[in-house]
């Protein structure tokens, strides 16, 4: 007799084939291999992949390796930062009050132009292309935005 304690977490409620299993398996590796080749087309750009969750205070979900530009490690800025950290202190309340109201006020797309401080202490400009990822009912989930730095002056 089965216990609770014997059944894996994992349990498939329906016995998969030899041929659906390696179907599978194979459907997997192909979106993984999709996966490593849009990471090596970002990550050889000038530019950087960044998405933020909208709901937690735009916490950083994912920053792509290329922000090393500006002598940043991504997972500094997953783990021990925040994205704020690196705009240049004058304009972080512009940044964030820019992508309050654009959540608030339904916006798809919005771009902002400020500076990013390198790990030198250097303001370099950019400019930030935002989609705005809604639920189905219209809530914002994600921001996702491509970064680069410009030569232009910036909004603020």
């Amino acid at each position: 007799m089965e216990t609770n304690t014997e059944k894996n977490a994992c349990t498939i409620e329906k016995e998969l084939s030899k041929e659906e299993l390696l179907y599978a398996l194979e459907k997997q590796k192909d979106a993984f291999e999709k996966l490593k080749v849009l990471e090596s087309i970002i990550n050889g750009s000038p530019f950087i992949a960044l998405s933020r969750d909208a709901s937690k205070d735009f916490s950083v979900v994912f920053i792509s390796e290329n922000i090393s530009q500006f002598g940043y490690k991504a997972e500094d800025l997953m783990c021990k930062m925040t994205y704020p950290d690196i705009i240049q202190p004058d304009e972080r309340e512009y940044v964030k009050l820019e992508l309050i109201e654009n959540c608030r006020e339904g916006s798809k797309y919005i771009t902002l132009k400020y500076r990013i401080m390198t790990k030198k202490g250097e303001a370099r400009p950019v400019e930030e292309k935002i989609f705005i990822q809604r639920d189905r009912q219209g809530n914002p989930m994600y921001l996702q935005s491509i970064i680069f730095e410009t030569h232009a002056k910036c909004n603020v």
